[in-house]
């Protein structure tokens, strides 16, 4: 009988180490007690109520667009107590800007910061953006993004395509460059192929100006100007210099043909699902990021074009007598975007940009 008691109360003493041992490995409850709850499902353990990713394909450093995510996502996550955990996913990770455009509207990426590249195929109103020379500086293109006009363009997007603008970022002013020759003039362009992002209006614009235009990824540019895929490519000067295009091109062209913004649009219905506290703070934050977002841009411009001096690119800066001919080449690309956006959203446009210019240039 005794030794029957004894082994039964080792066989007890084993199971408790064994439970004990399982603890320590990893398997007992957060610290924190009773108000610990299982993650939900689809959500890593530790995480907030909400995971928001934002996808992106600009560089994962020295870049405006990660740069300034990582401030919002700093701030989100305090604002909010850490409710929603941002996780942002640069350079190309979850796909290229088309891919990323698909995602957020099927709903598998919560958000994204990107061109306005790919949007035409879902939103063609937003090609009017793409006008030729339509902004004469940033400071315009601002107060036209941030007003009436702008406000109108969320508010379609949204209707037509499930995504909330939650706000107006900054990819730049785009200028052309190539490793055929200068570019001072349209005549110069002829010959050249240029790599353009999958928007019709970039396209039409390079084959008004004598080049012939091939879409390509961004992630995968690079290698194709490294090839000789394609002769050149058009992009500010910031993402010329993040991607070290200045390594395989040797002339730029500062001529600023597009003004091109960034589009930080989140998915709708995701955003509907949070509390309304929880949208309120996403919004407010969202806004701050426009005015960083920007100005750590235009910190960067600065910087960019002394990287290409630095690299030994040949820089050429066009006077605005030297763009006429540019402007004029380009008339053409006007009616193409009147006719896959709409004369009603091209006439706001035109007169948001005239009041714009009597607002800040007078």
């Amino acid at each position: 009988m005794k030794k029957l008691m004894m082994l039964m109360m080792l066989l007890v003493l084993s199971f408790v180490l064994v439970a004990c041992g399982g603890s320590e490995e990893g398997s007992a409850p957060a610290e924190g007690g009773e108000g610990d709850t299982p993650a939900a499902e689809g959500e890593s353990a530790g995480s907030g109520e909400y995971v928001m990713k934002i996808a992106h394909a600009a560089p994962a450093q020295d870049d405006k667009t990660e740069n300034s995510l990582q401030e919002f996502k700093k701030r989100v996550e305090e604002a909010t107590d850490g409710r929603i955990t941002v996780e942002t996913y640069p350079a190309s990770q979850l796909g290229g800007e088309r891919e990323i455009l698909e995602g957020t509207q099927l709903g598998s990426i919560e958000a994204h910061s990107i061109s306005t590249g790919p949007y035409p195929g879902v939103f063609p109103e937003i090609m009017v953006l793409s006008i030729p020379y339509l902004f004469v500086n940033k400071d315009v293109a601002y107060e036209v993004l941030d007003g009436p006009f702008g406000e109108k363009m969320k508010e379609l997007l949204l209707e037509k395509t499930g995504l909330r603008l939650l706000a107006w970022g900054e990819n730049g002013v785009r200028h052309f460059t190539n490793n055929t020759n200068p570019i001072r003039t349209p005549e110069d362009m002829k010959g050249i192929s240029f790599r353009t992002m999958e928007n019709p209006a970039h396209m039409a614009m390079v084959e008004a100006l004598g080049g012939s235009a091939t879409p390509i990824a961004y992630g995968e540019l690079y290698s194709a100007l490294q090839q000789g895929v394609v002769d050149g490519q058009e992009n500010p000067v910031t993402n010329i210099a993040s991607m070290r295009f200045y390594e395989v091109q040797t002339y730029a062209t500062l001529d600023g043909h597009v003004y091109d913004p960034h589009l930080f649009a989140v998915n709708n219905a995701w955003f509907e699902s949070l509390p309304e506290d929880l949208q309120t703070i996403l919004e407010d934050e969202a806004a701050a990021w426009s005015e960083y977002n920007r100005q750590m841009s235009t910190e960067q411009d600065d910087g960019a074009i002394e990287t290409m001096l630095e690299s030994g690119m040949e820089i050429i800066e066009l006077s605005p007598e030297e763009l006429v001919p540019f402007q004029e080449a380009t008339q053409s690309v006007h009616d193409l975007i009147k006719a896959e956006a709409g004369d009603e959203i091209y006439n706001d446009i035109m007169a948001a940009v005239e009041e714009a210019e009597a607002a800040v240039l007078n």
